[in-house]
């Protein structure tokens, strides 16, 4: 008998000898397998063409069938030949319309403002003597209060009247006078009682008929004219 080389020269060398032959023998064997496989799939029968038979004495279901879908909406009556089919418009809901809640204004209240009082000293002015290059004219000082009040006369003539000559206070004492340009400005030396009056009188010279003064003032209230 022949010896191998497993027994010779041990188990690795026979090892090394039969490696190369290895591949070979995968080889064979998966091409083996893969004809078995082949060869069974064509001897099978094809489940597709298997028909399952019911057993003896049972009874197979009847197949399944949709139920019919009923509609709950009415069936429109066979419209006559040539007869249009009535159109069918969708009806629309209007929806009511919100009006804006009205908010609260967030200004304040008007404040009325209190009316200014009538003044309690008052002046009425007049002319009493007219003459051809000079006149004599009055403010006539009125206090309609309830307390004693001084008073400030403030008098601005047009050009036509000239300087002045005097002024005076009857029964009183005399008032200061000063002047600022045109203006002529008297206040009261005394302050006029409760219900009385103050004559102011004065003399000026002009060259016209009339004595009128283009402003006439008594503390900041115009007068009245005579």
């Amino acid at each position: 008998m022949r010896k191998t080389a497993f027994r010779e020269g041990g188990f690795r060398e026979g090892l090394a000898e039969s490696l190369p032959w290895l591949p070979i023998v995968i080889a064979v064997g998966l091409l083996l397998f893969m004809v078995v496989l082949t060869g069974f799939r064509l001897l099978s029968p094809d489940r597709e063409d298997v028909t399952v038979g019911a057993a003896p004495g049972r009874t197979l279901p009847a197949p399944l069938r949709p139920a019919a879908v009923t509609s709950s909406a009415p069936t429109p009556a066979p419209s006559a030949p040539g007869a249009r089919s009535p159109v069918v418009r969708p009806s629309y809901t209007r929806l009511p319309v919100r009006t804006p809640s009205t908010r609260p204004s967030t200004r304040p209240p008007a404040v009325a403002r209190p009316s200014s009082p009538a003044p309690t000293v008052t002046g009425a002015y007049r002319v009493m003597a007219p003459y051809d290059r000079e006149f004599i004219g009055e403010v006539l000082v009125t206090n309609a209060g309830a307390a004693p009040a001084d008073w400030v006369v403030e008098l601005v003539f047009p050009d036509e009247v000239g300087e002045l000559r005097t002024s005076w206070v009857e029964s009183a004492p005399q008032p200061t006078l000063s002047r600022s340009g045109d203006r002529y400005i008297w206040r009261s030396g005394a302050p006029v009682a409760a219900g009385s009056s103050a004559p102011l009188r004065f003399q000026y010279a002009h060259t016209g008929t009339d004595g009128r003064p283009s402003s006439c003032t008594v503390n900041g209230s115009p007068c009245s004219y005579s």
